[in-house]
């Protein structure tokens, strides 16, 4: 493999004899047996905490698969290592340890505390295991260099989810209001909406003017922050800031998340239409906070996209670590078929700004979702 290899010079008898005896590489390959320990420790309290955690918050089984695989990739460096090293658990002197028995990092404020801690806690130990084989064994720094940028990117996106996903607890459903197909005014339509339950705005206006548009967006920014609710963007990042909405909403065809929230902050929530496993599994590492799945029937307000079908929920679901929102004609008459199908959140747009009552059929839509929602708890899946 190439690991500790050592150049003998010539010339200098004393040079060479010295030279020719590989140095004591005890302490080395001790550095390395804690790291890798180290590592594949926090890398594994990580996943388990995702993978087991409160349902309200925390459990995130495509995330946790996503720190699994780290882990065993970092399991399989360390085979690789000890193919020409013999095993470094060898080398490992418990009771000579220095620092065996000093106090620790102390309790965890919460659980999601539990999650930073260990999480930094690997990122130390990824710098230290390529470190050392930057010496032991350059051959394989590549590989260890890859795991420390591959938890930098999975720090980024857990947290993400940790601070920014919080926003979105208890928020299951979504409101798409755009003025051409109100049935009323789109103030009241709105707030009465909220009023029924929705916890999230989306103002989707495609064809006013910015200056209208803005005009439009502060007056919703107006009712749902008296309210409680969010208020999401459709498109327009610039508005969404004017305004200073809660975030936006992209397409495929958009901007990248990441380069939106350049825009907008670090707080900011970033929604992403999907319409297919490989857009909702790439969506996280986007940049996204939550995804669109569908449209799962044929909708006034995607003409020029074809349904998806109620499929698509339960492949998303499986697919993606963010909250989704099943969207395209769920109303009334297709809510238990999308609850059915595995949606928890919905985005809902004529079958509530479209209705004589907008506060009913809110209401009854919500009802639905927190009726399903018990149900979700009780089985041991909720997100």
């Amino acid at each position: 493999m190439g690991c500790l290899v050592w150049e003998v010079g010539t010339g200098d008898p004393e040079a060479m004899e010295s030279a020719s005896q590989p140095p004591d590489h005890g302490s080395i390959e001790q550095v390395l047996d804690a790291a890798f320990n180290r590592l594949t420790e926090a890398l594994r309290v990580t996943e388990d905490q995702l993978r087991f955690g409160d349902l309200s918050e925390i459990a995130n089984p495509p995330l946790a698969r996503r720190w699994q695989q780290l882990r065993r990739v970092t399991g399989a460096l360390r085979q690789q290592l000890e193919v020409d090293s013999g095993p470094l658990s060898l080398h490992r002197n418990v009771e000579g340890d220095l620092l065996r028995g000093l106090p620790g990092s102390g309790p965890h404020g919460d659980r999601k505390q539990l999650i930073r801690t260990n999480i930094c806690r690997a990122r130390e130990a990824a710098r230290s295991v390529e470190e050392a084989i930057r010496y032991f064994c350059p051959p394989l720094c590549g590989e260890a260099e890859a795991i420390r940028y591959q938890i930098y990117q999975l720090e980024s996106l857990t947290e993400g989810i940790l601070h920014r996903g919080s926003k979105l607890d208890g928020r299951h459903l979504y409101l798409l209001v755009t003025e051409e197909l109100c049935l009323g005014d789109i103030l009241e339509t709105t707030a009465a909406a909220i009023e029924g339950g929705a916890s999230m705005v989306q103002l989707r206006e495609k064809s006013l003017g910015s200056a209208d548009f803005l005009q439009r967006a502060q007056q919703l920014r107006e009712i749902t922050a008296e309210r409680g609710a969010l208020l999401i963007i459709n498109d327009r990042i610039e508005i969404a800031r004017l305004c200073r909405a809660d975030g936006v909403h992209l397409g495929q065809q958009d901007i990248a998340p990441h380069q939106a929230r350049e825009i907008l902050g670090p707080d900011a929530i970033i929604g992403l239409s999907t319409h297919n496993p490989q857009q909702a599994s790439a969506a996280a590492l986007a940049g996204a906070d939550y995804i669109g799945v569908g449209p799962v029937f044929d909708t006034q307000t995607k003409k020029h996209r074809v349904a998806v079908g109620t499929n698509y929920i339960k492949e998303a679901r499986q697919q993606c670590e963010l909250p989704g929102y099943a969207i395209g004609h769920v109303d009334e008459e297709t809510i238990d078929e999308v609850l059915t199908a595995g949606a928890t959140r919905i985005a809902v747009c004529t079958g509530i700004i479209a209705r004589p009552d907008p506060r009913g059929a809110a209401q009854f839509l919500h009802q639905k979702l927190v009726e399903n929602a018990s149900r979700e708890v009780s089985d041991g899946h909720l997100r």
